[in-house]
């Protein structure tokens, strides 16, 4: 019941961003989430967009994307395929959550696929990116034969017209392989803010972390901070939208970087070795997924950020997420006039990639008003409210 409500509300909320100019209704953006969301302005805009063809979601490819709305700014690295994400404070100046050192390709995803993992930055057998999207920007990480993986940032607001001070990062894992297989992720997050602070991070439980500790997903911590008392970042793994990690590890950065994809912590080492000193960083782990040729799964989290002392507002962002009953309820209520007949909904339709795909048709046929071709976008509102009324039944089960 958790997994399809996840799959519910991710379904829920991508029909929310449809625009139907058949049916002659305004956007209505009916969660939390898609109302807070806040312009983004993006550099080295240019033509040719292109469309990817296993999330149809549509971009513009660029060298390097930076992302600034806000109390954010995120930076996106095509020829090393790294990121960095930076607190600005109220006079413009950033401050980045995570380390710097070698274009910041100390912070990154992998994947394990058998008993191989992948590093998602300057592994010579990936091939990497950069992409500009309407809802900001994305990193995809392709190794042929195995799988994609699209890393997707979007920067919203923790509150209804505030500024954005909230990145949700969401990885999309599609199999390129002609098997079915079964996958791993983790992250790996070399912060910084806390390096020079008695203690590195602090768990919602407010338990301060002095040295390596590790924590299994039953441990009910929902969030961890970094912070050196003027900017501080939450990083949030469990709530509304979000697949509960398996383990978060909080270790010295180079035990994480080079050591077992799930790492083993016994007792509370230093961050401090022979060769660095102070030297923290924090491992997510999320469990093992199956997924078949061509299908894609995804995971999502969120990083909030609080400058001049003010604390992150992430988790109350999370929690003002509306459930997805409510939001289903609602986008049906807007789109009762679509009277174009369609097929039985079968299960397949169910799927977040199938949704997003329909969205995006429905988009590019609107986009051009004088070549819409009217009764096909009848036909693909139909399709979505049938999958509407399919997902309310489930719900009502």
């Amino acid at each position: 019941m958790m997994r399809r409500a996840a799959v519910l509300f991710c379904i829920a909320w991508l029909v929310t961003a449809c625009k139907s100019a058949d049916v002659g209704a305004q956007d209505t953006d009916n969660s939390e989430e898609t109302r807070q969301e806040t312009a983004v302005s993006t550099k080295g805009k240019r033509n040719g967009k292109l469309t990817d063809e296993y999330l149809g979601i549509v971009y513009l490819p660029e060298h390097n994307v930076t992302l600034e709305s806000g109390r954010l700014r995120v930076v996106l690295r095509g020829n090393t395929g790294t990121f960095n994400i930076y607190a600005v404070d109220a006079q413009g100046k950033g401050t980045a959550i995570f380390s710097t050192v070698d274009d910041s390709s100390t912070t990154f995803f992998s994947v394990l696929v058998g008993k191989r993992e992948y590093r998602l930055n300057k592994a010579a057998s990936i091939e990497t990116q950069v992409r500009q999207t309407d809802a900001g920007g994305q990193i995809a990480y392709t190794l042929e034969k195995q799988f994609q993986s699209v890393l997707d940032f979007s920067l919203l607001s923790s509150e209804r017209g505030g500024e954005a001070d909230v990145v949700r990062l969401t990885l999309y894992v599609t199999n390129l392989a002609k098997n079915r297989q079964t996958l791993a992720v983790r992250a790996v997050l070399d912060t910084v803010l806390g390096e020079n602070q008695a203690y590195h991070f602090e768990t919602a439980s407010h338990e301060r972390i002095y040295g390596e500790k590790q924590f299994s997903a039953l441990s009910g911590e929902r969030f961890f901070y970094s912070g050196n008392g003027n900017t501080t970042a939450q990083v949030l793994v469990e709530g509304k939208t979000m697949q509960s990690p398996q383990m978060i590890t909080f270790a010295h950065r180079d035990s994480l970087s080079s050591g077992a994809f799930f790492p083993v912590v016994r007792g509370e080492k230093s961050f401090t070795n022979i060769m660095t000193y102070s030297n923290s960083a924090a491992g997510i782990n999320w469990p093992y997924f199956s997924v078949n040729p061509g299908e894609t799964t995804h995971l999502t989290f969120y990083i909030a950020v609080g400058t001049g002392g003010v604390a992150p507002k992430g988790l109350q962002f999370v929690d003002a997420l509306e459930d997805n009953a409510q939001i289903v309820a609602a986008v049906s209520d807007e789109r009762r006039d679509v009277d174009a007949a369609v097929s039985e909904v079968s299960d397949d339709k169910l799927d977040f990639v199938y949704i997003q795909n329909l969205i995006d048709r429905i988009n590019a046929l609107n986009d051009d008003p004088k070549q819409v071709d009217r009764a096909e976008v009848r036909r693909l509102d139909a399709e979505l409210d049938a999958i509407l009324a399919r997902i309310r039944q489930l719900n009502w089960q």
